[in-house]
């Protein structure tokens, strides 16, 4: 069995900000399909990309804001529908001709062949768009995942989990999100990620080309050599491709494992000099968002959602002067001056700490929703609440009901001061409590161990490789 070990997954949703594309014209709606296997599972992961034209959105009257409803269904070859989702999202930024805004969703199928529809509505207009891909799942005896490519692509470290506006995590990597990556003279570079499968150990080469619409290589492709470990490795580089003329071009990835070959690709495009100068321009401004400008661009019921997380970082007495009968413009203040205070570059425009605190938050409400309180923000949930802190985990357990033990996971952070926490399911409906943990500002539960059992126990101690006392 081929297991390509990675955090568990499920059918999630996210937006992400704004981009600019050449292809994104009109009313132009892009959507890519990456099919990741997991053999553990004989299940494929799928991650769509859905790249959104904001030349298709009406703005608020404020100017700066769109609203949109996302629908996704995917449905098997006889039209059962297997998954179906639809949410409501927010753009911001300059409607300059090519802005799109990248909505994301994960979710996981058994082999087989499906098709993937997705439908934005314009929540001001009421314009539709649409766009559709089938898909086939992968196999056991698939080498290899899809082709990511991305204009930019980073390792997580201890001190760097959590997702940037505009990137999304799979494994170990940030990436940045577009459904169809545009270069420019300026920023040439573009990265690549594919996994390879293998049952055992094996050698073989990775082949990456170029080639322009003719089908003719634009640079010479030289074969890798590269080891895939038992089960699965990932594989993934860069190319610096400045000089490259300005037009459509294929990546095209040749993976050779043994007497197996199998070709993966994905399209991308390069800008001329000309329009990069002045879309680069346009892109420095609309990323140089002061706290003042990012908060004036909300509503009141945006500026209590923006509130009600501080509590998560902040003390009682530093939240103290908030109160819901303030005027809008001195909840705009209040919020402006409390981030103001936490910049860590204050000499710039850009606020990087609250940028990178609600888009924790954004991914707990994505990912950390749960069964039967669907209307509580996924944030308040005691996952939602430690990732929106802390980050992602650098280590996960999880375990399904065994016996009378519910199903229970436990975070490990390597980081700071070792913090672990271990909860449960004890609604069986994916309600998540915190039971117990070692970080001093949580509140466990009195005989958490009566919750899980001994073997639970037993398997929290080897996991986090220290004495637990038992709590029985």
């Amino acid at each position: 069995m081929r297991i390509l070990r990675y955090a568990a997954f499920m059918l999630s949703v996210g937006a992400i900000p704004l981009g600019l594309s050449a292809h994104q014209r009109g009313n132009e709606l892009i959507l890519r399909a990456v099919r990741f296997y997991r053999g553990d599972q004989n299940r494929t992961r799928i991650k769509g990309l859905i790249q959104i034209p904001l030349a298709a959105l009406q703005s608020s009257p404020r100017g700066s804001q769109s609203s949109y409803t996302v629908a996704v269904r995917v449905t098997d070859t006889t039209g059962l529908t297997l998954y179906e989702q639809s949410w409501l999202s927010r753009a911001r930024g300059p409607r300059e001709a090519g802005a799109y805004t990248v909505e994301i969703v994960d979710f996981a199928v058994a082999p087989g062949k499906y098709r993937f529809d997705v439908a934005v509505t314009d929540s001001g207009s009421g314009q539709k768009l649409s766009a559709t891909t089938d898909l086939q799942a992968l196999s056991d005896s698939s080498i290899a995942s899809d082709l990511l490519i991305a204009p930019e692509m980073r390792l997580a470290s201890a001190d760097d989990t959590v997702p940037r506006p505009g990137e999304f995590r799979t494994g170990n990597n940030l990436v940045t999100a577009t459904a169809r990556v545009l270069l420019t003279p300026l920023r040439a570079q573009i990265f690549y990620l594919l996994e390879a499968y293998a049952e055992h150990e094996a050698n073989g080469t990775l082949t990456i080309s170029i080639r322009d619409r003719a089908g003719r290589s634009s640079i010479k492709p030289s074969a890798l050599p590269v080891k895939v470990n038992a089960g699965g490795s990932v594989l993934k580089g860069g190319l610096d491709l400045t000089g490259l003329p300005a037009g459509d071009y294929t990546m095209v990835a040749d993976v050779k494992l043994g007497d197996e070959t199998i070709q993966r690709s994905a399209e991308f495009s390069m800008a001329g000099l000309s329009e990069t100068l002045v879309r680069d321009s346009a892109r420095r401004d609309a990323e140089l968002v002061t706290d003042a400008g990012y908060f004036d661009a909300m509503s009141e019921e945006e500026l209590e959602e923006a509130y009600a997380p501080l509590e998560i970082i902040a003390e009682p007495r530093q939240l103290s002067s908030w109160s819901s009968k303030l005027s809008v413009d001195a909840k705009r203040r209040f919020l402006t001056q409390f981030w103001s205070e936490r910049d860590p570059t204050p000499g710039t425009p850009k606020n990087e700490q609250r940028e990178s605190f609600y888009a924790a938050i954004a991914q707990a409400n994505r990912d950390y929703r749960e069964g039967g309180r669907s209307h509580v923000p996924g944030w308040r949930s005691d996952r939602g609440r430690i990732f929106a802190r802390n980050g992602p985990p650098d280590d996960v357990l999880r375990r399904q009901q065994e016996g009378r033990a519910p199903p229970y996971e436990i975070w490990s952070y390597a980081k700071g001061k070792g913090y672990y926490y271990i909860f449960a399911d004890r609604s069986g409906f994916g309600g998540y409590t915190l039971i117990h943990s070692n970080d001093l500002k949580e509140t466990g539960l009195p005989g958490w161990g009566d919750i899980i059992g001994r073997p639970a126990i037993a398997d929290a101690r080897r996991f986090l490789g220290m004495d637990l006392a038992d709590p029985r």
